[in-house]
């Protein structure tokens, strides 16, 4: 079986990029925003990438948007034969509040508290359902224990 893509989904601010990074470990990453249709068949289809696991990050809602984005990562999951692992990361609203200001957070990221708000209020994050899901609230934990968090899920749904 090839290796598995990691799918992190999770509000803006909640850590995914940085929770990312912290799980590298020996596997490539694509930032966010960057992955398209073509990209994802490139990487489905090509023999010298056939090895690597790739980790995406993401936030999708369950509407039809976003559902059609998701629908792009399944495609290319199934055509590359790979599992599609979903890891949904939650965070309480004030820590995602604190978070979004923070300093280390990019210029080119959202910073504004109340879109954020209200993309809280008005979505749902996409879930894909399943034995190859976990959810890991992130408020409490830093971004190494978040990173073993996933490591440890990896580990025993491939165990």
């Amino acid at each position: 079986m090839a290796p598995p893509f990691i799918y992190i989904n999770g509000y803006p601010g909640i850590g995914k990029l940085t929770i990312a990074k912290a799980l590298l470990s020996g596997i490539l990453w694509v930032p966010p925003n960057t992955v398209l249709t073509c990209i994802l068949d490139s990487i489905a289809t090509s023999e010298s990438l056939e090895h690597v696991t790739w980790i995406f990050t993401d936030s999708q809602s369950s509407d039809e948007v976003g559902s059609a984005a998701v629908a792009d990562y399944i495609n290319a999951a199934e055509m590359r034969g790979s599992p599609l692992i979903s890891i949904i990361l939650t965070c309480g609203d004030s820590e995602n509040d604190r978070r979004m200001l923070s300093k280390q957070r990019g210029k080119t990221k959202m910073n504004d508290v109340d879109i954020l708000r209200n993309i809280r209020r008005t979505e749902d994050l996409y879930r894909f359902g399943g034995m190859a899901e976990c959810e890991i609230d992130v408020t409490s934990l830093s971004v190494d224990a978040a990173a073993h968090r996933i490591a440890d899920f990896l580990t025993k749904i491939n165990s």
